[in-house]
């Protein structure tokens, strides 16, 4: 039998290995019929020996090649032996071609009995992984920390991974909230947000397209990315407010209600605006928001214009 394993998502990809040995050595303690073998240790003449060496237990064979189906002439040399052996019909070996990054496998389908391709998620695929890890890790996430979390990792499994760890640690028994993860994930999405509004502040219209069709691209709700775009504007016309009536820097986070380091950066990135700029663009924004909801206008065709005409 023949399993190809490829695709971009490294990390489903490699649960899905690791849950494919985990099953065999469950039923195959001895260990003697597996072998592993990747691109650095990689040698045919090797994977040839066991596959045709007598099992002294009577065990199927598993054998990991890993990472070498691009290798020159692997393909050629290996579905020849195979198809020459009659690998793809022997239930007592299980060859397992698992390749990360993107892969042309059109052809190598036809050859394998069993293939799974591993696409980056996103979207509601993405927010439904995020659901089901939390639960797996004994944690409870409301939708608001779902979107969020989508929004600031994308689709870094291996980031997510650790991320979702951490917030389940953090709150225990007690339900993540947006708060949360706003608190806990650093995020390059809310970098790239703070940065499209400097680029506005600047009136480097090309940059804020570019950074904001940058999280679209990336599988963002652009409904989403809407309200985040909203929220900031909010937060720099709230901090701005009060750095006009003078209120003192330490006291920007009370008064506005957000949290310290919120507040910070959004006060550094306030300087930039005058107030009646900020409430120019909000008004924009709401006016936006009232088109998108009557169905006059799509969210991702006023935002661009609302860039250009800014």
């Amino acid at each position: 039998m023949i399993i190809l394993l490829y695709g971009e998502d490294t990390y489903r990809l490699r649960q899905k290995l690791k849950e494919i040995v985990s099953g065999y050595k469950s039923k195959h303690q001895s260990g003697l019929s597996f072998a592993r073998f990747d691109e650095k240790n990689f040698d045919f003449s090797e994977v040839k020996n066991i596959i045709e060496a007598v099992s002294m237990f009577s065990e199927k064979k598993l054998i990991i090649l890993e990472n070498v189906v691009k290798e020159k002439d692997f393909q050629k040399d290996f579905f020849e032996y195979a198809k020459k052996n009659k690998i793809k019909n022997n239930q007592d070996i299980i060859a397992v071609l698992f390749q990360e990054g993107k892969l042309a496998a059109s052809v190598l389908k036809k050859k394998v009995n069993m293939f799974e391709e591993f696409l980056p998620l996103k979207g509601t695929g993405l927010t439904n992984w995020i659901k089901k890890e939390v639960s797996k890790n004994g944690g409870v996430i409301d939708s608001g920390a779902v979107n969020e979390l989508s929004f600031r990792v994308g689709g870094d499994l291996w980031q997510m991974s650790n991320e979702i760890g951490k917030l389940v640690g953090y709150k225990k028994n007690n339900p993540i909230t947006k708060e949360d993860v706003v608190l806990m994930v650093k995020s390059e999405a809310d970098l790239n947000i703070f940065a499209a509004i400097d680029a506005l502040a600047a009136r480097n219209k090309k940059d804020a397209l570019r950074l904001l069709h940058q999280h679209l691209n990336q599988g963002v709700n652009e409904n989403y990315l809407f309200s985040m775009f909203v929220y900031q504007i909010r937060n720099l016309l709230k901090i701005k407010d009060l750095m006009e009536k003078g209120t003192p820097f330490p006291l920007l986070a009370a008064k506005s209600g957000l949290h310290p380091f919120v507040a910070r950066k959004t006060a550094q990135q306030a300087a930039n605006f005058s107030l009646d700029q900020l409430q120019t663009i909000y008004r924009r924004l709401l006016e936006i928001e009232t088109k998108t909801k009557t169905g006059r206008a799509g969210i991702l065709t006023a935002l661009d214009l609302f860039v250009v005409e800014i």
